[in-house]
């Protein structure tokens, strides 16, 4: 016969309300008074930004841009890929080929823009 619920632990379980055992794990006290109470960390070190956008740029002189960067890219990574072999090659000509396409739809994007 199969039970649905299952058996009752075989140690009794300590009551919380009296009080007769301390059911505070000294363990999980310090991990939580370490987790609380700790020192703080050190400061992240800064990571020098090599390129800065100033917040003036607008959306169609970025999507120009970024455009022109995906073009510059593209044509690269077939340049590249033309003279290799093998998967080298294949893997090349792949980025090649998905930048080319990631350029198409920063192009759609400006083509939709009403411009001012």
């Amino acid at each position: 016969m199969k039970k649905i619920v299952p058996d009752p632990p075989a140690l009794p379980v300590p009551d919380a309300a009296l009080g007769d055992e301390p059911l505070l794990d000294r363990a999980a006290a310090n991990r939580a008074l370490d987790f609380y109470l700790h020192e703080p960390k050190p400061a992240r070190p800064v990571i020098p930004v090599t390129y800065v956008i100033p917040d003036s740029v607008n959306l169609e002189a970025a999507l120009a841009q970024a455009s022109d960067l995906l073009r510059c890219a593209g044509a690269s990574a077939n340049e590249a890929g033309n003279g290799m072999h093998g998967d080298a090659r294949d893997l090349v000509l792949s980025i090649g080929h998905l930048v080319t396409m990631a350029r198409a739809y920063v192009d759609k994007s400006l083509d939709g823009l009403i411009t001012h």
